[in-house]
C-alpha cells in the first residue's frame, strides 16, 4: 500500500522527493552546529501545523522551551495558528535535575512524557532533538540495539519522526569499526544532511542533500537551502 507524504514545504524539496516523506518514516536530520537542523525541523512542523492543522511534538533534550521558542519566533516562525500546534517537550529542564548516571530513569521518562501527549493531544510530527544528547543521558551501551529500539519505539507511535544528529553522512556511507554513525544511517527510514560550503573565501553557502529516504526514488545532489521571511527553500548550488 502506498503511504500517504508529508509535506516539508521547503521550496523545491518536496518536488524532488515526489511530494514529501513517507508518512510514518523515522528520518535522521544530520550536519554540524550553524547548519540549521533545529531550524528547518521546526519549520516543517510549524508549516504543517499552519497549513495542514496536524499536530506535533518537538521534544528538546539541550535547549530550554523559552531558548527555542524565542530563536524561531526570531525566524518567522511565530503565528498563532502554528503556536496552537507545535508543542515544544523541555526536557532540557530536567535535564540539569536529574543529571547523568540515571539511564533507566531517563529512557522511561522520555517514552512516558511523549506517550502521555500523544493521549492528550494527539500529533502527526514529532522532533527528537538531539541523538547524542539521548546517548549519554540514556546511557546507550550496545548502540545498534539501543537505537533499533528508540527507532521501533518512534515507528510504533505512529507519527513521523525527525531524529537531529551531528553525524555526518560519510560515517553511514564509509563506516568505522568504533562509529555509531552507520547503525542509525542503516535503521533510519531516511537522511537528509546539512553542510556549510565554502563557495568563495568570503562566501559560504548552507546545503542540503537528501542521502536516503526509503519508498522514494529522490534526487541526491547538494542544494542551496536558504530560509527568507519564514520560509525554507533549495535552488541549484551556486558551485561544484
Amino acid at each position: 500500500m502506498t503511504r500517504q507524504r508529508i509535506r516539508t514545504y521547503v521550496d523545491g524539496l518536496d518536488d524532488i522527493m515526489r511530494g514529501g516523506i513517507p508518512e510514518g518514516q523515522v528520518v535522521l536530520v544530520s550536519g554540524l552546529p550553524g547548519t540549521m537542523k533545529s531550524s528547518l525541523t521546526y519549520s516543517i512542523l510549524y508549516h504543517n501545523a499552519v497549513h495542514e492543522g496536524k499536530g506535533s511534538v518537538y521534544v528538546s533534550l539541550e535547549q530550554t522551551r523559552a531558548s527555542l521558542e524565542g530563536q524561531m519566533g526570531g525566524m518567522g516562525f511565530a503565528e498563532s495558528a502554528g503556536e496552537a500546534r507545535v508543542s515544544v517537550a523541555d526536557l532540557a529542564s530536567l535535564r540539569k535535575q536529574l543529571g547523568r548516571g540515571r539511564a533507566p530513569v531517563w529512557r522511561d521518562f522520555l517514552r512516558r512524557a511523549v506517550e502521555t501527549r500523544s493521549r492528550i493531544r494527539p500529533f502527526a510530527l514529532l522532533v527528537l532533538d538531539s541523538l547524542e544528547a539521548l546517548e549519554v543521558l540514556g546511557g546507550f551501551r550496545e548502540p545498534r540495539a539501543d537505537l533499533f529500539e528508540l527507532f521501533e519505539w518512534l515507528r510504533g507511535l505512529g507519527a513521523t519522526s525527525f531524529v537531529l544528529t551531528e553525524t555526518p553522512p560519510e560515517s553511514v556511507l564509509m563506516p568505522g569499526d568504533a562509529d555509531h554513525g552507520n547503525d542509525a544511517g542503516y535503521l533510519a527510514d531516511g537522511i537528509i544532511h546539512l553542510k556549510m560550503h565554502q563557495v568563495s573565501d568570503v562566501t559560504i553557502q548552507r546545503r542540503l542533500r537528501v542521502v536516503k529516504m526509503r519508498e522514494t526514488a529522490h534526487e541526491t545532489h547538494y542544494m542551496a537551502l536558504v530560509l527568507e521571511h519564514g520560509k525554507f527553500s533549495v535552488a541549484p548550488a551556486l558551485s561544484v
